[in-house]
């Protein structure tokens, strides 16, 4: 490895092979997100840009390394807007389980996974990580995802409504001005919700009484705009606290794994 970057494809073999015979437990990220619409107002990347940003801050933070991107994630019920480009559930799965291995393989102790596809590329995580787990029992394996470490930094700085709903609104709005400006349009603005039935919600970040279903297609045809929140709440700012909270939090948890593993060795 390198002083000059944490990004596995910009290293020889030999620099990578350096890094698992220093470190006492050699941790890599990967990345994945999702090439789908998020309304008229942000760009198709909104997931690929968090997934690659949040695990190449973590790398630098903690010193590790991440991995290329994965670009494309479980995205079919966005795919009536066009350039949404989406896998199956099972090609997720697959394709997380071949990387692991590639990985595991080489001897990185440690595999975490950054997910930019907020929730819903998480079903295909879990199940790729626990049969990889069956085959890898001497990997520890993680992921990461916004909405689930992020829960308490969310309900802190929102100022819609918890059923406003949390795609293209008000935070992944507000980490676009942050991080991306000249890739939101802002005249593009407005307030999108969608109405639930009982017992369901779009305030993914709430502990209440709900019953779970499946995501469903939205169609411009229909008079959706793609997005579920308001943006018009967002600010950069906003997305600054909220990134660096999550970078904060998500270093310690890695951080953590090798003092856990130092702890196991000296036992």
């Amino acid at each position: 490895m390198t002083d000059s970057t944490h990004r596995l494809e910009e290293l020889r073999w030999p620099d990578v092979e350096q890094y698992l015979e220093t470190r006492a437990s050699p941790t890599v990220i990967v990345p994945i997100g999702s090439t789908e619409q998020h309304g008229p107002h942000l760009p198709l990347a909104v997931d690929a840009f968090q997934a690659r940003d949040l695990a190449e801050e973590i790398a630098v933070a903690t010193d590790v390394l991440t991995a290329p991107l994965i670009p494309y994630g479980d995205a079919n019920h966005h795919l009536e807007f066009p350039g949404t480009v989406s896998l199956s559930t099972e090609t997720v799965v697959a394709v997380l389980e071949d990387v692991y291995a590639s990985l595991a393989g080489h001897g990185f102790e440690n595999i975490i996974t950054v997910n930019g596809h907020r929730i819903a590329n998480l079903p295909a995580i879990e199940t790729a990580m626990q049969q990889s787990t069956e085959r890898h029992p001497e990997v520890s394996f993680a992921a990461i995802d916004p909405l689930r470490l992020g829960i308490s930094v969310h309900e802190r700085l929102r100022d819609g409504d918890p059923e406003d709903g949390m795609h293209g609104g008000e935070f992944e709005t507000s980490y676009m001005l942050a991080r991306y400006p000249e890739l939101v349009d802002e005249e593009a603005f407005v307030k999108e919700s969608h109405e639930t039935a009982p017992y369901q919600t779009v305030n993914l970040i709430g502990n209440d009484d709900r019953v779970l279903t499946p995501s469903t297609a939205h169609s411009p045809e229909d008079g959706d705009l793609g997005h579920v929140g308001d943006p018009t709440l967002a600010a950069p700012e906003k997305g600054e606290e909220l990134w660096a909270e999550l970078v904060a939090d998500a270093a310690e948890f890695v951080e953590s794994l090798g003092a856990a593993d130092s702890e196991a060795a000296d036992e």
